[in-house]
């Protein structure tokens, strides 16, 4: 690698269209590197650029990989095709045209996000395999068992694998001793929590089975009969949206929640908040409960597989036992009703943020990763 040109850098995601943590992560990342002087190219199936949810720098190159290739199909009763197998050709697309990309780029460095689109883009394309970064950006057992032997198959040999908890941290290191913990922190901050006086309760997350708004909804009838006066906000977006509404009317409690839109202005969700909470069934290293961590905001969450528990303590927020819903609704229901633990959760949460999710100690460890991969001797392909 010549001195006489800039790290050429390829961050891969299958989409960036839509508000969810992958898709922030990678852009915050690309940013990063290039404010470090690297020449990063942002690579994604087919979204413009236009439609890419979080900003991207204007020295970061954003590269379409579309795939002009037929793909294959498969006709089932009805000359309708599985559901299974529309998601197994969407995969296929993705890996090939992901991997196309690789090779045309020529990178020193590939940071692959998400297990499917890794194990996808790997299939086609191993050549740069020793150079290349895999995160998974959810627990180890997140996926099916057909993307977990995949996984065991080419994983040990990428140059470095991510793990975002030290929870599964022994599992990854079992695949590939070249594991590096590195959690995700939070790029908001404050100095002191905002500890606003109306009851409102926050989410933030995609409408998808996972973030568990569903649980939520179910929940929140038990708080409004203990604190009349609370207010539910839910910040978010997907496929599900149209059941959830319909789930809050057979609830009673359509009224009684605002749903707003993704913003880039989520701070100022954060700051009218008086609790947050994380309903999901399972996460990585959830970047919403970070945020509201980093800003004050005493939060609620499932002690799901991975990362509540490594994000919360007794001092910043409640862990209820996953998908307990009573237990979710007793524990919004009495932070909701003690103002002085809510303030002094808020200022633990903005020191536990400070000292143990550092954006600076975050950033500082993907850069090293980044340039000691890219300096790795190349080793053939598995």
């Amino acid at each position: 690698m010549s001195d006489a040109r800039p790290l050429r850098v390829l961050v891969l995601a299958e989409r960036l269209d839509i508000a969810g943590g992958v898709e922030r992560f990678v852009c915050a990342l690309a940013n990063r590197l290039a404010a470090e002087g690297m020449a990063v190219t942002v690579g994604t199936v087919d979204t413009a650029r236009e439609a890419v949810r979080y900003a991207l720098a204007p020295s970061v190159t954003l590269r379409r990989a579309r795939d002009p290739l037929p793909t294959p199909s498969r006709e089932g009763e009805g000359g309708r095709a599985s559901r299974a197998w529309r998601l197994l050709r969407a995969q296929w697309r993705t890996g090939r045209a992901l991997a196309r990309l690789t090779r045309e780029a020529d990178p020193d460095a590939v940071v692959l996000n998400g297990l499917t689109t890794a194990c996808s883009a790997l299939l086609f394309h191993r050549g740069h395999a020793a150079r290349t970064i895999c995160c998974d950006h959810n627990h180890f057992d997140a996926r099916s068992g057909l993307w977990r032997r995949l996984r065991r198959r080419l994983y040990p040999a990428v140059g470095a694998v991510v793990s975002l908890t030290e929870a599964d941290a022994a599992r990854f290191r079992a695949l590939n001793p070249r594991t590096h913990v590195i959690h995700n922190a939070s790029m908001l901050r404050a100095d002191a929590p905002a500890n606003p006086a109306a009851l409102r309760v926050l989410a933030v997350g995609r409408f998808v089975a996972q973030k568990g708004v569903d649980l939520l909804l179910r929940a929140w009838p038990e708080v409004l009969r203990a604190q009349p006066d609370a207010s539910l906000r839910i910040v978010g977006d997907g496929p599900e949206r149209d059941a959830l509404h319909a789930l809050a009317g057979e609830l009673g409690v359509e009224g009684r929640v605002q749903w707003c839109a993704p913003t880039p202005d989520i701070a100022r969700h954060y700051r009218e908040a008086a609790v947050f909470v994380l309903p999901s069934r399972y996460e990585g290293m959830p970047l919403a409960l970070l945020e509201a961590q980093a800003l004050g905001v005493p939060s609620v969450a499932f002690d799901c597989p991975t990362g509540p528990a490594e994000i919360l303590d007794d001092e910043t927020g409640v862990l209820v036992p996953p998908g307990d819903v009573p237990a979710l609704a007793a524990a919004l229901a009495r932070l909701l009703a003690d103002p002085a633990l809510r303030a002094r959760m808020g200022r633990a949460a903005i020191a536990r943020s400070r000292s143990r999710f550092s954006p600076e100690a975050h950033d500082a460890r993907w850069i090293a990763l980044v340039r000691e991969v890219a300096a790795a001797p190349a080793r053939a392909p598995a």
